[in-house]
């Protein structure tokens, strides 16, 4: 029997909660298998992103009107109502009766005793949507675990905070980087019905495209890449120019090292790394289809010192692995993390930053970027690096939309560009 949206959203939803899967990566192949038309592969999509971004709140109303305590509800069941909920309150375009009723025959093909309770449920807070109970907190208002609140509270304040986890609830528009070695901006605004000019980063486009990306003119030429405008603004705050030596010390999937290159206009040398030896072969493939030559993957792992490298790049980018907190409207699993998981991450960070230095020549750039929003892992680990490195200077830096680093290091708020949370720090080794 052929999938439906609703089938293939509980599919994914599914594997997050049993098997830990990322929703993105899973959902890309469930769709794939689908074979799901645009329309129908763009509701799949809504949906699993919606119950991810509101699950704490779509739990609370279920408990507010179920019979039974959440947790001696059936998993697979709590994921049917879940999905129901989210379309009952979230989604206007879908009848009542018909998210109601997809939810009883899943329930009814997982476990026949099921149906009656989950169409009982759904039907009550359907007839009091109106008059629904007040979230007792910001955490399940939000959907954001309360460590989360309490670390955009006391990092932002409270306003600042709510409208950070707002924007982690919204769906992102989707930009591209136009690839200038092969084309320009006017060319793909012609050839791309789907895409409009981004209103403040030069050669950025959005794209209005539900579905299957890589499938819109111009992809496989290599005319474009998608790219958040952040991740751009951390590659061209490496300012490299042609002729340039320059590594990208952690480059998969490989967006930045892309645009170095193109920033490069091909010429000098570009070494990109990753630790994971599968992913080499996703750069090489990458680089391939954007026609860029100068670019060698290499597998180095980014914690480990290389003394093949040491004082031989003008420019080194380090992207380091981090919490992910400033990309949770694109990734709504990653704010279910384990606190535990992301206390960890700043000695890491402040161990490849270390190795990082070691590679640029004297009077080089070093860029130091996170796409987290969290200053223990930005602003502390760049403090701690510069208070045992006298060698090495803030480098102010600014960008296009008025952005500016009066001080060398900038943190973009998603509600602020409308851009992915990202924390840039340009610093130079003295000559």
């Amino acid at each position: 029997m052929k999938q439906t949206a609703r089938d293939v959203a509980r599919a994914t939803l599914t594997a997050f909660r049993r098997d830990g899967a990322w929703s993105d990566g899973y959902l890309k192949h469930a769709l794939h298998q689908a074979d799901l038309d645009a329309r129908d592969a763009a509701l799949a999509t809504q949906l699993t992103y919606g119950v991810l971004q509101n699950r704490m709140l779509c739990d609370f109303y279920i408990a507010s009107f179920s019979s039974l305590k959440l947790n001696k509800i059936a998993p697979g069941i709590l994921d049917i109502l879940r999905l129901g909920v989210y379309q009952l309150l979230f989604l206007e375009r879908i009848p009542s009766h018909a998210a109601v009723n997809d939810a009883v025959h899943a329930a009814r093909r997982s476990n026949s005793r099921a149906a009656g309770f989950v169409n009982a449920v759904l039907r009550k807070i359907d007839a009091s949507r109106d008059a629904l109970p007040e979230p007792p907190n910001d955490a399940i208002r939000y959907s954001h675990p309360q460590w989360l609140v309490d670390l955009l509270y006391a990092q932002y304040g409270k306003v600042v905070g709510r409208e950070i986890m707002q924007a982690n609830n919204k769906t992102p528009k989707i930009t591209a980087r136009v690839n200038t070695l092969k084309t320009s901006m006017e060319e793909v605004l012609k050839i791309v019905p789907q895409a409009e000019a981004h209103p403040w980063l030069p050669d950025c486009v959005i794209l209005s495209a539900p579905g299957e990306i890589e499938k819109l003119p111009g992809y496989r030429e290599g005319y474009w890449q998608i790219q958040d405008p952040a991740s751009q603004l951390a590659a061209l705050a490496a300012a490299c120019k042609p002729g340039d030596v320059v590594l990208d010390t952690c480059a998969a999937p490989g967006g930045k090292s892309f645009l170095l290159a193109q920033t490069m206009q091909n010429q000098g040398s570009l070494t990109s790394c990753d630790i994971h030896p599968h992913k080499i072969e996703l750069l090489e493939a990458g680089a391939k289809r954007l026609g860029i030559t100068n670019l060698s993957a290499k597998v180095q792992d980014a914690s480990e010192f290389c003394a093949d490298y040491e004082n031989r790049f003008d420019v080194v980018l380090s992207d380091v692995p981090c919490s992910g907190l400033g990309v949770i409207r694109k990734k709504a699993d990653i704010r279910y993390k384990n606190q535990e998981d992301v206390a960890v991450l700043p000695g890491l960070q402040l161990k490849i930053l270390r190795n990082s230095a070691r590679y640029v020549r004297a009077g080089g750039t070093l860029v130091y970027s996170t796409c987290t929003i969290r200053k223990e892992e930005n602003q502390d680990v760049v403090s701690a690096f510069l208070s045992e490195n006298s060698s090495f200077e803030i480098d102010r830096f600014q960008f296009p939309g008025g952005i500016e680093a009066s001080d060398g290091m900038l943190t973009l708020l998603p509600q602020e560009y409308d851009t992915d949370g990202f924390f840039i720090c340009r610093m130079r080794r003295k000559a």
